[in-house]
């Protein structure tokens, strides 16, 4: 069992990080797409880092916004990245509120 007597706060932790991490991703992305020439091969690494992630901590929304995400980038539509983002944020902010005072 990963969460016993021995380490009460796992869960808990592993949220924690996943909250931040995904906070860091999330302002990396927005800077990424920011830029005149976006690299959408950057912006899709960062996305599969927040999909894996999602999938630990069972964050389905993130999780099926991630895809939606890897689509506009595999159709390099900055305007569809850009509109997954704001999605991928409300998911995001929506669920660490949850957890996060």
């Amino acid at each position: 069992m990963l969460q016993d007597e021995g380490n009460p706060d796992f869960v808990a932790n592993v949220v924690m990080l996943f909250c931040e991490e995904g906070e860091r991703i999330i302002g990396e992305l927005a800077k990424e797409l920011d830029q005149p020439c976006v690299d959408y091969g950057k912006v899709d690494t960062f996305v599969d880092q927040l999909w894996g992630s999602s999938l630990y901590v069972g964050a389905q929304r993130v999780k099926n916004t991630c895809i939606q995400f890897h689509e506009c980038c595999q159709e390099k539509s900055k305007v569809g990245c850009l509109k997954t983002l704001d999605y991928l944020r409300n998911d995001f902010y929506d669920l660490c509120s949850m957890f996060i005072p």
